[in-house]
């Protein structure tokens, strides 16, 4: 299903366009431009946050680097003053990382960050990355936040030079106190030097799912075709229920497309989010998705990708699967108690639940359902009320996060 939205509740803000990495695979549609100045000065995304507060329900500070933006301070202090939740996308070679560790644990509306950590060692992470050095500095620092108590996750590109090395990276996470590994697949340009061949990206998931199963603490990050190759990785949303603003602040469907919405300065982001531009980004999904059985896990793959690409699908997509090819089996304890864990907000189809980055659309019909996950009531007494359906839902709702078991 696609959600319509009033407004998008995930939000992006490209704080600058500089960064100190050299990715060449980098994604972001102004790579070219990293030698220009920050546009946009505290006052005026002021203007910004407040435009997007009534709808925001967490934002992540991304760029470019967003800890070179100048008066990153100041920014933070205005998302408490707002009291949105936001996270930090960075590559962790900060200017003085004792600094921005002090300032980030000290702010009541932060969640967590975002670590680039491209590899399990220095020859495979800067081979990405381009800047020698740039792997022991991405360590030293992501060490440093873990030990002040500071959420950390790591995000990890697929790509020829750490195709072997997927499990120590999960190891190294692990040993430097992160939360988990988020492993995507390589959404850049064309660059045949780091971007896997089909094949190996295949081989790439089936490892990554391998772990998962073991009970390893990795997940995916962005969308994998299910028509592609079978995984747990989820669809998009971009565009649907999430947005970038980029550092001159013009509304963009996601950090991966060039297209413009339109300008934040100039309209509402309802008018935006409703305009022909948005709507013809959500109609971009191949109607063979529509008929697929995997849609509503994987939602279409990657517009962007097709976009950048000057393709009409997402280049990984094979065609429409008439049953999932894989099934989500779970044995659930009888005297399990589940308990909602999200945030839940009216929506003209009913309700969105909320929590971190997912978003999940809830029935009017439903939500006696998850009123009842109350953390009290066990699951045989839901079976008993609400039947097998309810227990699907439930086991559904605790993939995405949104209920604990």
């Amino acid at each position: 299903m696609i959600l319509s939205l009033p407004a998008p509740v995930l939000y992006a803000l490209e704080l600058t366009p500089l960064c100190n990495n050299r990715c060449p695979g980098c994604y972001n549609v102004f790579a070219g431009r990293r030698t220009a100045a920050p546009v946009l000065p505290l006052d005026q995304w002021r203007l910004l946050l407040q435009r997007i507060r009534p709808h925001a329900h967490l934002v992540k500070l991304t760029g470019g680097e967003p800890t070179l933006y100048p008066d990153l301070a100041g920014l933070v202090s205005l998302l408490d003053e707002f009291s949105l939740s936001y996270s930090v996308f960075t590559n962790a070679r900060w200017a003085d990382p004792a600094v921005l560790i002090r300032l980030l644990a000290a702010s009541s509306s932060f969640r967590g960050m975002l670590v680039s950590v491209h590899g399990a060692t220095a020859e495979s992470h800067e081979a990405f990355t381009g800047v020698e050095e740039s792997f022991g500095q991405a360590l030293e620092n992501v060490r440093r936040a873990t030990d002040s108590g500071l959420q950390v996750v790591l995000s990890t590109v697929i790509h020829r030079h750490n195709l072997d090395e997927l499990p120590a990276v999960a190891a190294l996470c692990a040993d430097l106190g992160a939360d988990h590994v988020s492993f995507n697949r390589y959404l850049g340009p064309p660059a045949p030097q780091i971007e896997p061949s089909p094949a190996q990206l295949r081989g790439a998931v089936a490892r990554i799912e391998a772990l998962r199963k073991a009970g390893v603490r990795v997940k995916f990050g962005d969308c994998v075709p299910h028509c592609f190759v079978p995984s747990s990785a989820r669809g998009c949303l971009a565009g649907i229920a999430y947005c970038t603003i980029d550092p001159w602040g013009i509304v963009r469907p996601c950090s991966h497309s060039p297209t413009r919405l339109g300008s934040l300065f100039e309209r509402s982001i309802v008018d935006i989010w409703a305009d022909d531009a948005a709507r013809a980004w959500r109609n971009r999904v191949p109607d063979a998705c529509h008929t697929c059985a995997a849609f509503g896990d994987c939602h279409g793959g990657c517009r962007a990708q097709a976009e950048t690409r000057g393709l009409s699908a997402d280049p990984l997509m094979t065609g429409p699967l008439a049953h999932r090819l894989e099934e989500h089996q779970a044995v659930l304890y009888r005297e399990a108690r589940p308990r909602s864990a999200c945030d839940i907000r009216p929506q003209p189809f009913g309700y969105l639940m909320l929590r971190g980055n997912a978003v999940v659309p809830l029935s009017r019909a439903d939500r006696p359902l998850l009123d009842a996950c109350d953390g009290e009531t066990p699951l045989w007494s839901l079976a008993e009320q609400y039947g097998q359906r309810g227990l699907r839902l439930v086991h559904e709702w605790s993939r995405h996060g949104v209920v604990d078991m």
